[in-house]
């Protein structure tokens, strides 16, 4: 935890912001670098009955954090993404707030 989603991008980026997130993100909410999960979620986007590209689309599910937090994460990932896909590429980030009590790891919640 936190646990990263990423759509309409490829598994080589993936990869490698895997490596390069961890490291930035976690000195920046304060956790180690292991509590970090990356995942590529394989999605097809349609508009107006055809299938279309999409911009990179970023979930972040953690538990609460401060807005300063929110902030500097998603310009860190908002940032290294752009590096990999373009300046001119839309990139968006979603924060998803878990309850710690809704939470389970080994059958027992944080």
């Amino acid at each position: 935890m936190p646990h990263i989603r990423m759509r309409a991008m490829t598994e080589e980026h993936v990869a490698k912001l895997s490596g390069v997130l961890a490291k930035e993100l976690a000195v920046a909410v304060h956790t180690d670098i292991d509590n970090f999960t990356f995942e590529l979620v394989e999605t097809k986007f349609f508009t107006q009955g055809k299938a279309t590209k999409s911009y990179p689309f970023v979930e972040v599910l953690w538990f609460p954090r401060s807005q300063e937090s929110k902030n500097a994460c998603a310009r860190i990932i908002t940032d290294h993404i752009k590096e990999l896909v373009g300046k001119e590429e839309d990139v968006v980030v979603l924060f998803k707030e878990l309850a710690k009590e809704s939470y389970y790891e080994n059958g027992k919640h944080f």
